[in-house]
C-alpha cells in the first residue's frame, strides 16, 4: 500500500517507522529526505529496471529525475548526518563513531547505504504502482516532495505513539 504513495516513501520504511522519542523534527526529516533522493530513485531504478516498461515514465524521465534530486541535495547533508546520528544511536551506534568519520568519507558511505536501502526495500511486484505514485509527485520541485515526506512522517510518529499508548507501551 505504501509503494502507491510514491517513489519516496516507499523508499524509506524505516525513517517512517522511526521511534518516536526521536529528537529529529519533521523538518530534520524532510532534509534528509531531500539529501537521500539521488540514492532512493537510484536504488529504485536498480530493483525496477526489468519489472517496467522500457518507454514507461521512469525510462523516459530517468535522466531528468535523477538530475532534479541531484540538484541541491548536498545542501542537505548537515540534517541528513543529524538524523543518522539520532537513528544510529537507537540502533546501538555510536554517536562518538560516526562524529570520527570525517564528512567526505561518511556521505559516499550514506549514499550507497540508501541506495541499497532502495535496492531491497522495494518489492519487485511493487514497482509499477511507485512509478505511478513517482509521476504524481514529479510536477512538485524536489524540496516540496520532501516537504510531503516529512509532513507524512510527523502524521506516522503520532500515530504510532498513539498506538503504542493504546496497546499500554509508552
Amino acid at each position: 500500500m505504501i509503494a502507491t504513495v510514491g517513489l519516496p516513501l516507499a523508499l524509506c520504511p524505516q525513517i517512517v517507522r522511526a521511534e518516536t522519542s526521536s529528537p529529529s523534527t519533521p523538518a530534520q526529516y524532510e532534509s534528509a529526505v531531500r539529501f537521500g533522493l539521488p540514492a532512493l530513485f537510484t536504488g529504485y531504478r536498480t530493483t525496477c529496471a526489468s519489472q517496467l516498461d522500457a518507454d514507461g515514465y521512469t525510462a523516459v524521465n530517468a535522466d531528468r529525475l535523477t538530475e532534479k534530486f541531484s540538484d541541491g541535495a548536498d545542501a542537505h547533508w548537515p540534517a541528513a548526518k543529524s538524523v543518522l546520528f539520532t537513528l544510529g544511536g537507537e540502533h546501538g551506534v555510536e554517536h562518538e563513531m560516526l562524529s570520527e568519520i570525517p564528512d567526505d568519507a561518511l556521505k559516499p558511505f550514506v549514499y550507497a547505504l540508501l541506495e541499497q536501502i532502495a535496492a531491497t526495500e522495494i518489492k519487485p511486484d511493487n514497482c509499477a504502482d511507485v512509478e505511478r505514485g513517482l509521476e504524481l509527485l514529479d510536477p512538485l520541485p524536489a524540496d516540496n516532495i520532501a516537504g510531503l515526506i516529512g509532513f507524512i512522517m510527523e502524521l506516522t510518529g503520532k500515530d504510532d505513539a498513539g498506538a503504542a499508548q493504546t496497546l499500554g507501551g509508552n
